[in-house]
């Protein structure tokens, strides 16, 4: 299986030039887990709360832009800052400071009641999980590319697997949205484990802290030769200067703005559009609404992320790559919610599927220096998307809103996906209140 999913791989991203034997051995199973596990940890959080954002916003009149306005804010500036410098840190100290603000975030989230506050805690985890794709992204240039697939399809599980433990815990069963966030604060831990884990002498000295390398010999290389005395050392790779930075992120602005207007879309449809779309005859709480939308979007990504995995265990005839169009979500032109439902899901397996190719498409188009500098700066097309979404968002939502319950007055609490109090937040509302 194994030899699968590595010939798979190479056939849909195909590195620029020839594995050698040692790149091969090199690629084992244990550092592809460590990167799959990466990817789901570094958006665990973030679509945990994207999906509890109408919980965490329950019984206020802000729109729900405000959540995503809060947390891409600092994800955007963490991803267009830190690949400027953060080559110059050691991945020790980066994943310390990415597991501590996820934690911290979490503690002001669930514990403070201040509304202020709770956003505090917000931007501090959308600070930690910037910083774990910007760290992670770029630490899969000193692997195979089987672990930016890898690393990918970890995000794509993180999109199932953290709305559907959410969805289910608080709307299956009697635990309270506080509570079911509550239960994942130690899983930050795991970076530090599978990060132990990672074989790290694939890792340059060039990116070790200045203790970890204080012994090496430095040699001047300036013979043609091809013999070396055996107490020469080999030459640590150059940071490129920022004028050179500037020039690969000029280079790559092809790739980063397909993933800005995927993103633009996804978070203007998910965080304004389908708030307002709820169906009285569908037997759903106004809530329950949100998060289905939101668990099928985030299924459908789960499944454009992850494709080429699934393609590795399927026959060999069934190998093709799949085509779709990306479909917007709208404005109570339809009359049944799983067709809404339908619709996040291709929303969401379409802009899975543009984010796995992305950098894999960067990978080959530039050279092997620019390469982890170019591959951290990529991230910057999706949390800008996210970002201007969000501050559009926050005119859309309240103007549907509005023109909903004009239309539909008789059933205006159908016209937003939120409860009406701050209940929803401390209780499990489908065993506090009685069915209406």
């Amino acid at each position: 299986m194994w030899d699968r999913i590595m010939e798979t791989f190479c056939k849909f991203s195909p590195e620029r030039g020839e594995k050698s034997a040692a790149s091969n051995r090199k690629s084992s199973w244990l550092n592809v887990l460590c990167f799959y596990i990466f990817g789901t940890m570094s958006f665990f959080y973030q679509e945990m709360l994207y999906t509890a954002s109408e919980d965490i916003l329950s019984g206020r009149k802000l729109p729900t832009s405000v959540i995503i306005v809060t947390f891409v804010t600092p994800l955007a500036a963490v991803k267009l800052i830190a690949p400027w410098f953060i080559q110059r840190i050691s991945y020790v100290f980066k994943i310390c400071f990415i597991a501590t603000f996820m934690v911290a975030g979490l503690v002001l989230i669930i514990f403070v009641n201040e509304m202020h506050l709770k956003m505090v805690g917000i931007a501090l985890n959308a600070l930690s999980t910037g910083m774990a794709e910007v760290v992670f992204l770029s630490l899969t240039s000193f692997y195979p590319q089987v672990c930016i697939s890898s690393f990918v399809a970890g995000t794509g599980m993180a999109s199932l697997v953290s709305p559907l433990y959410y969805t289910g815990v608080t709307t299956w069963s009697c635990v309270s949205p506080k509570m079911a966030i509550m239960f994942t604060i130690p899983l930050p831990v795991l970076l530090l484990i599978f990060y132990a884990l990672l074989d790290k002498d694939l890792i340059t000295n060039g990116n070790r802290s200045g203790e970890e390398h204080s012994n090496v010999k430095y040699t001047i290389i300036g013979s043609t030769s091809d013999t070396h005395s055996p107490d020469q050392s080999v030459a640590l790779p150059e940071k490129p200067p920022c004028s050179e930075k500037l020039r690969i992120g000029l280079k790559i602005l092809p790739f980063i703005i397909p993933l800005f207007l995927s993103f633009f879309a996804e978070y203007l449809s998910n965080s304004s559009v389908i708030t307002s779309i709820a169906f009285p005859e569908s037997h759903l709480r106004p809530r329950d609404h949100f998060l289905f939308y939101s668990l099928a979007y985030r299924s459908g990504k789960f499944f454009g992320r992850s494709y080429l995995f699934i393609f590795a265990c399927l026959p060999q005839d069934t190998l093709e790559f799949l085509s779709c169009n990306k479909t917007w979500s709208w404005y109570h032109f339809v009359s049944y919610v799983w067709i809404i439902i339908a619709l996040c899901s291709t929303l969401g397996l379409v802009a899975g599927m543009i984010v796995v190719h992305s950098p894999h498409a960067v990978s080959r188009y530039v050279s092997p220096e620019e390469k982890e500098f170019a591959l951290g700066l990529l991230t910057v097309g999706n949390s800008l998307g996210g970002l201007v979404a969000g501050f559009v968002g926050l005119a859309v939502e309240p103007f549907l809103t509005e023109k909903c319950t004009q239309h539909f007055s008789t059933t205006r609490e159908f016209c937003f996906t939120r409860h009406s109090n701050t209940t929803g937040w401390e209780h499990n509302i489908h065993f506090y209140l009685q069915p209406e």
